[in-house]
């Protein structure tokens, strides 16, 4: 008799992941960490998932979705072109990368221990560049000498958002996600004549994490 799938149960499963990835990582957590957690057997957690990287599929997917449909409507409303393509280069680069303790580094950690016989789609990485490369594209269309290739430029960034979350799990968040995006908005569309328009979406990230031999470095500086 086939049992009877319960939406607590799955809502329990995932709620119980979400925490646990967060705290501790993909690598780090187990289905028997899982199972614990959400008070669910691991046979019961097959009933549902087929594997821990479902698991992890089920959360990141509507996670990373959400925040690219939102960036999306802040960028239709910004009318400068310039401010335009640097708020989709920091959410990109920076903002998502970091967001909920570096939540995207979860599926790193998943893809690079995937087996060669464990099933993976791109279906996720292709949609979410194509979000990315309509927002550049919208982003640039009132600059008609602009010939920027918004497909492979949306590829490039998200091989980056991956090179950035890494980064910003060991060392937390470092200028330089700041300054790539200003030489990308350079080459794309010039220097900027304002410094206001630069410094408009410089906010000062309100999580950044500090690595453990960069607070090293600063106690033994200031001993």
């Amino acid at each position: 008799m086939a049992q009877i799938k319960k939406k607590a149960v799955r809502e329990a499963i995932l709620a119980a992941a979400k925490d646990l990835f967060t705290a501790k990582g993909y690598s780090g957590t187990t289905l028997s960490d899982i199972a614990s957690e959400s008070r669910v057997t691991m046979s019961n957690i097959y009933n549902y998932f087929p594997s821990k990287l479902g698991i992890l599929y089920a959360l990141y997917e509507p996670w990373l979705d959400h925040r690219l449909d939102l960036l999306g409507a802040e960028v239709a409303r910004i009318r400068d072109p310039r401010r335009r393509l640097r708020k989709i280069l920091v959410s990109v680069l920076r903002d998502i990368p970091s967001a909920n303790n570096c939540f995207a580094n979860n599926i790193l950690q998943a893809l690079s221990t995937l087996s060669v016989d464990e099933p993976y789609s791109r279906e996720l990485l292709l949609r979410s560049e194509r979000k990315v490369a309509s927002m550049i594209r919208e982003a640039l269309s009132d600059c008609p000498d602009m010939d920027v290739p918004e497909q492979a430029l949306a590829h490039l960034l998200f091989m980056a958002f991956d090179g950035f979350a890494v980064n910003f799990r060991v060392t937390g968040i470092t200028k330089q996600a700041d300054d790539v995006v200003d030489m990308l908005c350079d080459l794309m569309i010039g220097k900027s004549t304002s410094p206001a328009v630069s410094q408009a979406t410089k906010a000062t990230p309100t999580a950044k994490r500090a690595s453990p031999a960069a607070a090293g470095r600063r106690k033994a500086a200031a001993a």
